[in-house]
């Protein structure tokens, strides 16, 4: 799920008035002259079995669609929009709709933003990354010794749970300059951020939307732990990727390029050793408590506070660095997304859920994605997932980790053909679809899939 715009920097500027995909402005008509037709034929809507209730909460997630996929538009708006028309028609209980921003995952957010915002202060993050740049350009070392450049990488992406800033930082170490093939820092890139995604539940935002979306059983059981367990082989594999990617890549000649400071500042690549020490520490203590929340009874959310209480009592973290360096529109988005979520679940009817298997969510998403961005993609996919396991009477959690992870794949496959840069959308998902990695991909995740017995 990404967010344009924001304090927190973007890769891609869009005119303020682009009209680049009049697909979403066919869409958003279309609802329109459905709504007025239903509200003119209600008697046919009833026949057919639907209730007014149904249709409009399908318009909306229609409208929330068409208007996210307009590039001169922010989602912020699509949500916020979508929203009013929900409650203003009284589509859903006001109860619902915000949900979200009374669970737990509304805590994790605020805690994994302060730790974001301390690493990147503290210059944590720039120092991981200039670790990362230092394995993978070393001239003079055996290859082996090049090997961790994934790992600090997917420790600097686990802790950026904005989308914006994992752009930046990704676009960031794209731009130094390299001897190397340009498919090589790109790959290593994807494979890090799917190995965060994979590793710690904050580092992408639709793995906090599946928790404010599951019921209290559900968040007692979905931890880090219990989603390490079902990753660790994707994981294991994604970083191996990397690996042979840089082990059969050439090294870079005249030394270790310092990163470039066009999209980083340089308080962000400047270290305060003591804040640092701070952050780290801090992190480890978060972590392990998470990890051991079995053992403790402590939620992820009460311990993501605690932390960010002691961020700000070290002063390691001060009011007005978190104010410019949260990716607030993003934490709107993910607080109100679960609740139109489940209500958009709630409105399909049951006939359209008969069949229907975890195995369809990865070809589903595949094609979603190639038409649409990222953030619509694995909103359609949750709601479809909610209202199935509903139906069929499923474990939520276990159809929303294929959902997941069939997301993650999916992003990464993609990401690895997407540049800086506006591309077309086909002409990247034809990269994408020609690819060998990606049909390795597909295979892969059918193994893991059939492996965690679904």
């Amino acid at each position: 799920m990404s967010v344009r715009g924001g304090s927190t920097g973007t890769v891609r500027n869009m005119p303020p008035h682009s009209l680049e995909d009049p697909m979403a402005w066919v869409v958003c008509a279309i609802c329109a002259l459905l709504g007025v037709l239903a509200y003119g034929f209600e008697s046919s809507v009833l026949s057919w079995g639907l209730t007014p209730r149904q249709v409009g909460t399908w318009l909306s997630m229609a409208l929330l669609v068409g208007l996210w996929m307009v590039p001169s538009l922010p989602p912020l708006f699509a949500v916020l929009l979508a929203l009013l028309v929900m409650s203003l028609f009284d589509l859903a209980p006001i109860a619902v709709l915000l949900s979200g921003a009374v669970s737990d995952a509304a805590l994790w957010w605020l805690g994994a933003f302060s730790l974001s915002v301390a690493a990147r202060q503290s210059g944590l993050t720039g120092a991981l990354m200039a670790r990362a740049l230092h394995s993978l350009q070393a001239p003079h070392t055996p290859r082996w010794r090049r090997a961790p450049a994934v790992w600090w990488l997917a420790m600097v992406f686990a802790l950026l749970p904005s989308s914006a800033q994992a752009r930046r930082w990704a676009y960031s170490f794209c731009l130094v300059p390299s001897s190397t093939p340009r498919q090589v820092p790109r790959d290593v890139v994807s494979a890090a951020q799917l190995g965060a995604a994979l590793a710690w539940l904050p580092a992408q935002p639709a793995n906090l939307l599946v928790l404010a979306l599951l019921p209290a059983g559900g968040v007692d059981r979905f931890v880090p732990a219990y989603w390490l367990q079902h990753t660790w082989p994707l994981l294991a594999l994604a970083l191996a990727y990397a690996s042979c990617v840089q082990w059969c890549a050439r090294p870079a000649l005249g030394g270790v390029t310092p990163l470039p400071q066009v999209v980083l500042g340089s308080r962000e690549l400047s270290e305060d050793r003591f804040a640092v020490q701070c952050v780290v520490g801090i992190a480890a203590v978060m972590v392990l408590m998470v990890a051991l929340q079995p053992l403790h009874g402590f939620s992820p959310g009460l311990v993501s506070l605690l932390a960010m209480v002691v961020l700000f009592a070290t002063k390691v973290l001060t009011p007005q660095s978190y104010h410019w360096g949260v990716d607030w529109p993003l934490f709107v988005c993910a607080t109100v997304l679960p609740g139109l979520i489940a209500s958009f679940a709630a409105a399909i009817p049951a006939w359209g859920l008969e069949w229907g298997s975890t195995s369809l969510a990865l070809p589903f998403l595949f094609c979603l994605r190639m038409v649409v961005p990222s953030g619509v993609a694995i909103v359609a996919a949750l709601v479809l997932a909610t209202s199935w396991s509903s139906v069929q009477g499923h474990d939520l959690l276990d159809t929303a980790i294929a959902v997941l992870v069939a997301f993650h794949m999916v992003d990464f496959v993609f990401r690895r053909h997407t540049g800086a840069g506006s591309q077309a959308r086909m002409l990247v998902a034809w990269a994408t679809v020609r690819s060998p990695v990606t049909w390795a991909g597909c295979a892969v995740y059918y193994l893991w899939w059939r492996w965690c017995g679904w």
